[in-house]
């Protein structure tokens, strides 16, 4: 039998990025097979306290290294000739002025693909202007719109983080295959500013005589069963709708004209929320679960993250996986969400100590030993494995 190896074997990513966005983005190239190097500054990513850090950066190694020192960059420099990725995530100037900015690097292997993320852009207004998933979320709308006429709603998912990184993953693999046919590499740049836009490309539609979205649509909304349990109703369709009707035991109400649409039942929530909602009251959640089911109509419990990873489609996905880590202990983690049916990538591995591989990478980019031990007295690099 083959070896596992995934799609991205032999691709090197060096993943310059803290955060969520840039190691999310770097963790999905590695999760399709890319062998990622973390380059991390002496302290570590600002986030490793965190412990949503473990799920942004499974299976990379890690380095600890000065950018800041001459010697540091020079560590990247070399990185660099040889990879095929570098992604970084900060602020528009720094990697120039540091010198590992994307002219540069790719001056030094014009194979190089750079991939840049940043909040608001390269250039621009807010260009200098720091920023965080939920500061998009307030200024794109999205707190807004989850708000629905009411206070502004946080969302605590950071969706305009992971949005961000997978596009910026997606990206990589476009300028990988421009790369197979030209046989050089690009700059490639995305922003938080533009995730959170692009999240919303349903949104942000608009027309002369556009219908008002709804969020109390009577069919697609939160319901409370007899057991104070909450579900979801997504009836999502007129063949649902009608479905929704036998289900409820009012059959009449399917070709009820004022019900008779999507926006028509929006239209008419007033009337049908309370015939929903009573219905809904009568039976315990369970029970409506399997009655809604049994009729092929969309439908799910609230549940907390911890319910749903016991669920047993999450456990017939293999979504989980557990390993033994040198800080915490018995670690679980989310495992791949993208199955290959000819290059099955392998178990990317646990996600790294600050500096577990310092080491490592820097004798395989031709460091000797004294040199290492030199440049970790000097406070240029620093690494368990010092």
């Amino acid at each position: 039998m083959t070896e596992a190896r995934g799609p991205l074997d032999g691709i090197t990513v060096v993943d310059c990025t803290a955060y969520l966005a840039g190691p999310y983005a770097a963790m999905m190239l590695a999760d399709m097979g890319a062998s990622v190097v973390k380059l991390e500054p002496l302290e570590g990513d600002s986030f490793r306290e965190l412990p949503g850090f473990f799920g942004w950066n499974r299976g990379k190694r890690s380095i600890a290294v000065n950018l800041k020192e001459p010697a540091g960059r020079e560590v990247l420099h070399r990185l660099a000739k040889t990879a095929d990725v570098i992604t970084q995530n900060m602020r528009p100037g720094v990697a120039e002025r540091l010198g590992v900015d994307s002219a540069t690097l790719r001056a030094l292997n014009p194979r190089l693909i750079y991939c840049a993320i940043t909040a608001f852009g390269p250039d621009g207004p807010y260009r200098d202007r720091p920023g965080y998933d939920p500061v998009l979320q307030a200024m794109g709308g999205v707190q807004h719109l989850q708000g629905f006429g009411g206070p502004p709603q946080f969302v605590r998912i950071a969706v305009t983080d992971y949005y961000t990184g997978a596009l910026a993953a997606q990206a990589v693999l476009a300028a990988l295959f421009v790369r197979e046919r030209t046989g050089r590499g690009q700059h490639v740049e995305t922003s938080l500013l533009q995730g959170v836009l692009a999240l919303q490309s349903g949104s942000v539609v608009d027309y002369p005589g556009k219908p008002t979205f709804l969020r109390e649509t009577p069919t697609y909304r939160l319901y409370q069963a007899g057991d104070a349990q909450w579900f979801f109703l997504a009836c999502g369709n007129q063949s649902f709708w009608a479905k929704l009707c036998k289900a409820v035991g009012r059959p009449e109400m399917i070709d009820d004209p004022r019900f008779g649409s999507w926006l028509l039942r929006g239209d008419n929530r007033e009337t049908l929320m309370p015939i929903l909602e009573a219905a809904f009251a009568s039976k315990p959640r369970d029970e409506w679960l399997k009655i809604l089911t049994d009729h092929d109509i969309p439908c799910a419990p609230v549940q907390s993250l911890q319910e749903f990873m016991r669920d047993p489609g999450v456990q017939h996905l293999k979504m989980t996986v557990q390993y033994d880590h040198p800080e915490v202990g018995p670690l679980t983690l989310m495992g791949q969400p993208i199955r290959f049916s000819d290059t099955p990538a392998p178990d990317a591995g646990p996600p790294p100590v600050l500096g577990q591989h310092t080491r490592e990478v820097l004798r395989e980019l031709g460091y000797k030993d004294g040199d290492i031990a030199d440049l970790h007295r000097r406070g240029v690099i620093a690494g368990k494995d010092l």
